[in-house]
């Protein structure tokens, strides 16, 4: 073997070292990103099935005070006619 071949066979070896040592963490901080965002799409997915029923109980609630409302308008109305002579 020549000093030339060892000194290649060293160079490939340190880019080696160097590159594994880099895709290491970066491998790392994906994993952990990769299950942050399950977690956050989970929770979002679950605000969102509470948001639904939250609006499914407003609509029905408005709906019993229109219902209210126009029992009331009806009474009103009818108790014009009752007091006023035209």
């Amino acid at each position: 073997m020549t000093w030339e071949i060892v000194i290649g066979v060293a160079t490939f070896l340190g880019f080696l070292v160097t590159a594994v040592k880099t895709i290491i963490p970066l491998t790392n901080a994906v994993t952990r990103l990769t299950d942050q965002i399950v977690s956050v799409t989970g929770k979002v997915d679950e605000m969102d099935k509470q948001k639904k029923e939250e609006h499914k109980e407003i609509h029905e609630y408005n709906k019993k005070q229109d219902a209210i409302m126009l029992n009331h308008e009806q009474r009103l109305h009818e108790l014009d006619g009752k007091w006023y002579t035209q």
